[in-house]
């Protein structure tokens, strides 16, 4: 009877130790892609090589962050040089 008041109180003395624990406490994580730190969460374009290009996810996977895929490719911006101006040279 001693020894099972025994392993009961190591259970619960071990489960206190595991919840106190700074891993248990939700750390800020971050993922490093293009020499640059990201914040869990943030997306990045991630350039693998020189010529693969991806967007991707900065996650955490089993107490570990990784970058998770979620397009092919980068997202561009391009601008003809007369749109949002309102003015047309030739009018």
């Amino acid at each position: 009877m001693k020894s099972r008041f025994t392993a009961i109180g190591i259970g619960l003395f071990t489960a206190l130790i595991l919840a106190a624990s700074p891993a248990a406490a939700g750390e800020e994580c971050e993922c490093v892609g293009n020499g640059q730190k990201v914040k869990e969460g943030g997306v990045v374009c991630l350039q693998i090589g020189s010529s693969t290009r991806y967007l991707a996810r900065c996650e955490r996977n089993l107490n570990n962050t990784s970058w998770k895929k979620i397009a092919d490719g980068c997202p561009t911006a391009s601008m003809s040089p007369w749109s949002g101006h309102g003015q047309n040279p030739n009018s």
